[in-house]
């Protein structure tokens, strides 16, 4: 019943596991703020809540995890009351037992009112009264941390599937007890982020309690060379294949860590301590191509769970069409087939369940090697005529090791060269970039050039002009000065027309006062997050630091 004693295989997240502790800091101070983590499946929410509990040494706080993934009331209830009593007497050097019955016997003198509650649930549970035991349960802590004046923090992972209990008003009546226990912690998680943003609004928008939401995404591309290293240990890696496996997994920690497994694996097999472009395309052919590849299964699986039901087949060929740079609604028809109303229908359960995003007009998955699987694994296995293995085989690895030299070539070109790149894409749509609406016109001509600044120190502008409108951009990979935002303002003043919009593009942020400068002379600053963003959307490779 302890949850707390797991395997610490862990890495990265210090700001979200630092806000955790706190929150606790917190709660014994008398200020409780409760959290929700949102992310999509497989991110490492809850790898983020055992380190968070394998950490948690304090005496005066009793932890609650349990994962209602796919679990019954019967799980719910054994759970809840186990876990509390174990890891009481955990903190209280009492006898340490797996089953409930003996913990009630051997926590009774110690607070008898939670075991007398207990023994009463308990009680309803077996006489099938599942509400009754299920309020007796939402009413614990509170019973808990007064007997004890210590604190106690409750975790809901995938806390959505309360529902699934068949419990009436389950989350209203959550609701009522997280106002009125003020020492109680909730962490709730959950992997489909709009229904658990439409519960926490709608059923746990509470008057005292209320949720602060924690996005939990892939890693970024620093964190994901550093886990790429951290899992291969003292195997070697250079630059550009482990700065292609971090764009290739889009940052993913559960697709990096069983690749860097497979690869481990290879090594030893092949007695090399380096790894070289025809191990990792072994490694990727045999996790990714392979039917019973662990990745391959495993998207094997989503396609089928988003396939069942009643009118879900064409599923898959909206998602094959996406595959292939579909983004649009009208394209989508168009190759497809499928009606537009149809299509609309299906598009919104896609995003519901987070596996595609919209931006303005377009739709793209948000899981970049589900994405490449889909294309060049599943597509072929559904489209091709003949039944010829080994010719898929040399097919996807032929594809594989040109997409890697595709990167290699994308990467090998200097920042502003990629900005140039990326700007020629644009085709006078409107997209959302960090909460902020862009509009992004065709441009006719885009050209280099180098402006010296105050400081004497050259810079990359780009300028960047549509039928009728000219801009200028900044593109440095680090570093933008408020000298840099003088210089371009003042080369603005020698051409005709003035130019209509002013940018800076850069992979770090800005210090206080370039910032400040920028935005009073209106410029738009987009940022690594920014810029990947639209580099994923028009299926170019991201930039590494």
């Amino acid at each position: 019943m302890n949850d707390t004693h797991l395997e610490k295989s862990f890495f990265g997240r210090t700001d979200v596991l630092g806000l955790l502790k706190k929150r606790v800091v917190d709660l014994k101070e008398g200020c409780r703020q409760n959290v929700a983590l949102l992310g999509n499946q497989y991110v490492g929410k809850s790898a983020i809540l055992h380190d968070f509990l394998l950490n948690l040494d304090d005496t005066d706080v009793t932890a609650i995890y349990l994962d209602l993934e796919n679990k019954d009331f019967d799980y719910f209830f054994s759970k809840f009351t186990g876990s509390l009593l174990y890891n009481f007497s955990r903190n209280h050097q009492l006898p340490l037992y797996d089953d409930l019955n003996l913990l009630l016997e051997s926590t009774k003198e110690s607070i008898p009112q939670t075991v007398q509650v207990i023994r009463k649930i308990q009680k309803e549970f077996n006489n099938g009264k599942l509400p009754a035991a299920f309020l007796g349960l939402l009413t614990l802590p509170e019973i808990f941390t007064n007997e004890t004046g210590k604190f106690c923090i409750l975790i809901l992972d995938e806390f959505q599937n309360l529902e699934e209990f068949g419990i009436p008003h389950a989350f209203a009546n959550l609701g009522k007890k997280i106002m009125t226990q003020k020492r109680c912690f909730y962490i709730v998680s959950s992997s489909f982020k709009g229904v658990a943003k439409k519960i926490l609004s709608e059923k746990l928008s509470l008057l005292f309690g209320n949720f602060e939401t924690i996005d939990v995404d892939i890693f970024d591309a620093e964190t994901s060379q550093k886990f790429v290293e951290n899992n291969l240990k003292d195997i070697k890696i250079g630059n550009e294949l482990r700065n292609f496996m971090t764009d290739f997994t889009g940052g993913h920690p559960l697709y990096l860590k069983l690749i860097c497994r497979e690869l481990i694996s290879l090594t030893a097999i092949y007695k090399q301590n380096e790894i070289y472009l025809p191990l990792l395309s072994q490694a990727v052919e045999n996790t990714i191509f392979d039917r019973w590849g662990v990745i391959s299964r495993h998207f094997e699986l989503v396609v089928n769970e988003l396939c069942s039901g009643k009118g879900n087949r064409t599923i898959a060929l909206i998602l094959i069409s996406l595959s292939k740079g579909k983004y649009k609604i009208d394209d989508m028809i168009q190759d497809t087939g499928i009606r537009k109303n149809k299509i609309m229908q299906k598009m919104t359960r896609l995003i519901e369940l987070g596996v595609v995003v919209k931006n303005g007009n377009f739709h793209y998955f948000k899981d970049k090697l589900f994405k490449y699987w889909a294309k060049y694994v599943y597509q072929r296995r559904l489209c091709d005529v003949e039944l010829a293995p080994d010719k898929q085989r040399q097919q996807f690895k032929g594809e594989f090791n040109a997409g890697v030299e595709d990167f290699n070539v994308a990467t090998r070109q200097d920042f502003s060269s990629r900005i140039i790149d990326l700007f020629y894409c644009f085709d006078n749509e409107a997209l959302h970039l960090n909460g902020r609406k862009y509009k992004l016109p065709v441009f006719r001509e885009i050209t280099p050039c180098r402006f010296r600044n105050e400081g004497g120190n050259y810079v990359d502008v780009i300028k960047a002009s549509t039928e009728d409108t000219v801009w200028f951009v900044v593109s440095k990979r680090e570093h933008v000065e408020e000298n840099d935002v003088n210089m371009i303002l003042q080369e603005a003043k020698r051409i005709e027309p003035r130019p209509e919009r002013y940018m800076i593009i850069s992979l770090t942020d800005l210090d206080e006062n370039t910032r400040l400068k920028a935005l009073q002379e209106r410029f738009w600053i987009w940022n690594e997050q920014e810029l990947n963003t639209l580099l994923s959307l028009f299926d170019k490779p991201y930039i590494v630091r």
